[in-house]
Order: C-alpha cells, then structure tokens, then sequence
C-alpha cells in the first residue's frame, strides 16, 4: 500500500492520432506521469477507500490531453428523479443545435447520461427485490388470512351444538352469519392496525432503533467494510403503506365469508340429532 511521501507513477490510455495504435482500428496512446502522494483519506466505504484517488485539475489535464478544456459537465437537480427526463431533453437540444450548419459551438461526439443508466444494472436488481418484497409482503397475508379461516372453522365445528340452541329460539342465518364475520373482522383487523402501528414505529425510528440494537449485542448491522452504505435508510411511502393494509383488511374479510356461511348453515335438528 502507497504510504505518504511515495512517488507513484500513473499509467492512463488515451485516444492518439489516427493510425498510431499497434492494433488496427484501435489508436491507442499511453501517457505516464510521476507522482508524489502527500497525503491519505479514509470516508469508510470500501468502494471509495480502495479505488478513488485526487489528484490536481492540471495534472488530470495533461494526462487526458485535454489542454485544460473542460471535458463534460455535471447538472444537479434538485429532484433527483427528474434527472432521466432532463437528460433526455437536454439530448434532443443538443441533436438539434447540432444539425445547424454553422451554428457557433457546434457540438460533437457529445454523450448525454445520468444515474439511472450509469447504474442501471443496481437499480434493475432493486426493481426485482422490491417485487419480491411485495410478494412475499402479499404471502404473508395470505398465510394470516387462512388463519383466520382455520380458526374460524374450528369455533364453528366446535360451537354446533351452540348455534343449534340459538337458532330453536329464533336466532336467523343471518345473524349466525353476522356473528362469524364480526370475530372475523376483529381479529383480522386488530392484527392489521397492530402491525401497522408496529411497522411505522419502526420506520419512523429506525435511525435510532439500529444504534441502539448494535450497542447491545455489540455487533455491526450494515458494517462498511463490507457494505456501501453504513447506516440504514428509512422512508415511509403513504402510498405503499395505504395500499398494503388496505388489502390486509379487504382479505380478512373475504377470509370470514366461508366460515360464516358455514356457520350460518348449520341445521338445528342434524346439530341435536346425537345430543
């Protein structure tokens, strides 16, 4: 490892005149430069620590050949999101100017790009996990709901004789029916809005929860000699939060239909028949 105080030299390929290259197609020229590192940096984040160097704007200059001249330009916005249709934008302008004859500053050969397809890859992975997620997300609740049947069948099956008494002194179907979906919705609803309340809590201290959880078992969740990132980000999307219990309740209560109808169903005299 270089150390402070050791000359270095750097190696970089460039673009060279026309038919220079030893491969045929491909000019390609090696520039070397000598230097000497006066000083060293650590941010933590291995991707940065192992493959970043500065050097200065002159020297970066003279290696590329470029004279001094600016080489690209980065744009800012302040909506990240809205950087792929900038950029796009920005592309149709400049392939515009460009096809004036002319026209004063000419562009040439220019390359318009932003994070989404610089990192294009990552973000398609992202994609397919947070899909996932979501399915998982959507088992999850799906598994809960055909617990809720299994425990619903069960008290009918158990409570026969019970709903037999009641319907010989006039209880009808429907208020079977309306009993069943009643502890059904409960207790689908109670376990949605409670991890909900659960959920957000998390969320919403998550910054303040992992901290606390490394310091008592004395190990590192997002230790960044192994991730990019240190610390985990949180964010809580309305959206997504409205639209997971939203079908957390409506599959509750579809769960409680076959139960309740069962229960709704059971005949007085086959009940008591063997009571």
């Amino acid at each position: 490892d270089a150390q402070v105080g050791d000359e270095i030299t750097l190696l970089v390929p460039v673009v060279g005149p026309q038919g220079s290259g030893a491969v045929a197609g491909v000019d390609l020229q090696a520039r070397a430069r000598s230097f000497l590192v006066s000083g060293i940096f650590e941010v933590g984040l291995p991707d940065h620590d192992n493959t970043l160097a500065m050097i200065h704007l002159e020297d970066a200059a003279a290696l590329a050949g470029t004279d001094g001249a600016p080489g690209g330009l980065r744009i800012e916005f302040t909506d990240i999101f809205l950087a792929p249709v900038r950029a796009q934008q920005i592309a149709r302008q400049l392939e515009a100017a460009a096809q004036v004859p002319g026209a004063p500053g000419q562009p040439s050969g220019f390359a318009v790009s932003d994070w989404s397809k610089e990192h294009a890859s990552y973000f398609r992975a992202v994609r397919i996990e947070k899909t996932m997620m979501t399915l998982i997300m959507m088992l999850v609740v799906a598994v809960a709901a055909f617990n809720i049947v299994a425990a619903l069948v069960m008290v009918v099956n158990e409570k026969r004789t019970d709903i037999a008494i009641l319907r010989t002194v006039g209880l009808s179907p429907r208020a079977v029916l309306g009993v069943f979906v009643t502890q059904g919705v409960f207790i689908g609803w109670f376990g949605a809005l409670l991890g909900l309340a659960l959920g957000l809590t998390l969320a919403l201290n998550v910054e303040t929860i992992v901290p606390a959880l490394e310091a008592f078992f004395g190990v590192r969740i997002m230790d960044p000699s192994v991730y990019v990132i240190s610390t985990i980000p949180s964010e809580v999307r309305w959206q997504q939060v409205v639209g997971f219990t939203a079908a957390a309740l409506i599959l509750t209560v579809l769960a409680t239909i076959y139960p309740a109808l069962r229960g709704a169903a059971t005949e007085p005299a086959e009940a008591l028949r063997y009571e």
